[in-house]
């Protein structure tokens, strides 16, 4: 992470210039950098000057199994680091749930942590809408309220993790179509930028060939439109207890390796906003200290290039397994505990 402190704009400044000049510079050039530094950071995923409350080299989060301010600080407390990001999401039955979910804004307003809201891109309860719809601009004027509401909570900084996991095959929003899909997102964007322009959009995949979109760069909407790449993983498809089934999530087809290079390849960061144990079921790694180690050199190795990573914290579904007291996976969550 790179800090660009004003001052050392005007140091630089000062030892090029002096005068009228020096003068010039500072009231007009000045700004102009600052402004650009800014738009950078925000295209990016990158704070100018931030450093991480959790003091590891990347923003480090959670999602919680009560989904509470009160578990966040919890998990916090027991791991001994404080939490950088938090993942949230709303309802996405009806448009209001999308638009204006005021009991979530309220939960997470004014707390410590940067939001990373799952946001549906169509409600699943409204019938007839589609992402055709969308790419035509026929839902722009719910987007434009989007951003004025969470604007209004003080959330108009937040990661929008917009039809995350699209790729997939169980979600309405599925990218069937992805040239119409990529076009629904920018017009999503572009509408919500008009009244919140300083929300961060992360394209989220989730990892793997999925049956939804086997080639999910298809619905890339372009640079303009995304601030983050994004990839969820699991330990499943295959376990990591193995080193073949490490190097596959890593190394294998869209595995944890590719999405790296393709943010890079895009100037942008990767994030992880959802991975951790899967306890039972096909391809599940289970009780799988061997892939919580792995997740953490993976971070530690990329630092730079990691926007912000969440451990999922399920507490009665097979993924997860709730770290700390009553913890179902206990040697994933004594690697946990040891390694972040």
């Amino acid at each position: 992470m790179i800090p660009f402190p004003e001052e050392r704009w005007r140091q630089y400044v000062s030892r090029s210039l002096d005068g009228v000049g020096r003068k010039l510079i500072e009231q007009k050039l000045l700004a102009g950098l600052m402004a650009t530094v800014a738009a950078l950071a925000m295209l990016t995923g990158c704070s100018a000057g931030q450093e991480n409350r959790s003091g590891l080299p990347w923003a480090s989060g959670v999602y919680t199994w009560d989904a509470t301010p009160a578990g966040v600080s919890g998990f916090a407390a027991w791991r001994g680091r404080a939490v950088d990001v938090v993942d949230a999401w709303s309802a996405r039955a009806t448009w209001a749930d999308i638009v204006d979910p005021a009991w979530l804004y309220r939960r997470w307003k004014g707390k410590p942590y940067t939001m990373a809201f799952g946001v549906a891109m169509l409600p699943e309860h409204v019938p007839g809408v589609s992402i055709q719809a969308c790419a035509e601009g026929l839902y722009d004027s719910h987007w434009r309220q989007f951003g004025r509401v969470i604007s209004s909570y003080g959330l108009g900084h937040s990661i929008i993790r917009l039809g995350w996991e699209f790729n997939g095959g169980w979600y309405v929003w599925q990218a069937r179509d992805p040239s119409s899909w990529a076009e629904c997102w920018r017009q999503i964007v572009s509408s919500a930028r008009s009244t919140a322009p300083s929300l961060r959009w992360d394209w989220n995949v989730t990892r793997g060939v999925s049956s939804g979109l086997p080639e999910p760069v298809r619905a890339y909407p372009g640079d303009s439109y995304v601030s983050i790449i994004g990839v969820d993983s699991f330990d499943s498809w295959p376990g990591a207890s193995t080193r073949a089934g490490w190097w596959v999530q890593l190394y294998g087809t869209q595995g944890l390796d590719y999405w790296l290079n393709f943010a890079k390849e895009h100037g942008k960061q990767l994030s992880v906003p959802e991975w951790g144990n899967v306890r039972d079921g096909s391809g599940a790694g289970g009780d799988d200290a061997k892939y919580v180690r792995h997740m953490y050199e993976f971070f530690k190795s990329n630092a730079d290039e990691i926007a912000f990573e969440c451990n999922f914290q399920g507490a009665s579904s097979s993924t997860g397994g709730r770290y700390g007291a009553g913890t179902l996976v206990p040697g994933a969550a004594k690697a946990y505990k040891i390694t972040f």
